[in-house]
């Protein structure tokens, strides 16, 4: 394990605490204190196999929001611990430059109204999902696969090994889980797809999205591309769409938008809270 950081610019190097350690002629500048000029510090929290970072002074409760989102989706947040998230291993990462706003992107995870139209690999999967009303907010619910689909690959073959902890209620199913500000989690079967968003300005988003597996699974060098690319195409898919939603926003012509069905009330209370966090 790393030890240390160093900038790659002037190489000044800090510990993993945050302290100054080392820097080229740094005896000859006695007025640099080290703890001084160390990283600015940040609250962060391990969870799931990730570092989970907090911006804010005084951060918010962790239970109320990011394990509340979970809960508010999975109905508790005991559901995720058998997908043995921590323990998984990384078999697959790509990342897309999207030309839209990351609030744009979210939206676009948050509903299924558009399943029926773009995602033709995914419906076929998850037939629930192809008629146009499909909404992922329903606590507890996740979608069931196709009665002729055997796993959750871009053909609808046989996935991999699935993991143990995962229940037989949970079995077959798909989850999909939204934590704000910029995290997506989808949970299948045999693997979990961790998605990530950085903001890089107003229109545009870089998106790293993980594949992950069992440390078996990885270690024993099994054909992990029929899984990886039923989410590949999606994600592709809705960046195309998202990128052309963010060219019609920019339009003097747009003056409101929105997602006219009932059931995805939960994108309006995205909005609100977005609102919140903002103003």
């Amino acid at each position: 394990m790393r030890r240390s950081f160093q900038c790659p610019y002037h190489a000044w190097t800090y510990g993993l605490d945050g302290k100054l350690i080392a820097a080229p002629n740094i005896g000859e500048m006695p007025d640099v204190d080290r703890v001084e000029y160390g990283l600015h510090r940040v609250h962060v929290r391990e969870w799931l196999g990730y570092v989970w970072l907090c911006l804010a002074d005084e951060p918010p409760s962790f239970e109320a929001t990011v394990i509340g989102d979970v809960d508010a989706r999975l109905g508790s947040p005991d559901a995720i611990v058998g997908y043995q998230v921590a323990d998984l291993r990384l078999g697959r990462r790509i990342e897309y430059d999207v030309a839209a706003n990351w609030k744009q992107i979210v939206e676009n995870f948050m509903e299924c109204y558009h399943c029926a139209t773009i995602h033709p690999e995914l419906t076929e999967v998850l037939p629930e999902f192809a008629d146009g009303l499909a909404a992922q907010y329903f606590v507890g619910h996740g979608a069931a696969f196709g009665e002729d689909v055997e796993g959750f690959t871009v053909d609808g073959s046989a996935g991999l090994e699935r993991i143990p902890g995962v229940g037989e209620e949970q079995d077959r199913r798909y989850y999909a889980i939204t934590v704000r500000p910029q995290v997506f989690i989808n949970l299948v079967p045999d693997h979990v797809v961790f998605h990530r968003m950085f903001p890089l300005s107003a229109s545009r988003t870089l998106v790293r999205c993980d594949w992950l597996y069992l440390p078996e699974v990885v270690d024993s060098g099994a054909d992990l591309d029929r899984s990886v690319e039923l989410f590949h195409r999606v994600n592709q898919q809705d960046f195309d769409a998202c990128e052309r939603c963010q060219v019609s926003m920019e339009s003097r012509s747009y003056a409101r938008g929105g997602v006219p069905v009932p059931s995805e009330h939960h994108i309006g209370e995205f909005h609100d809270w977005v609102r919140q966090k903002v103003g």
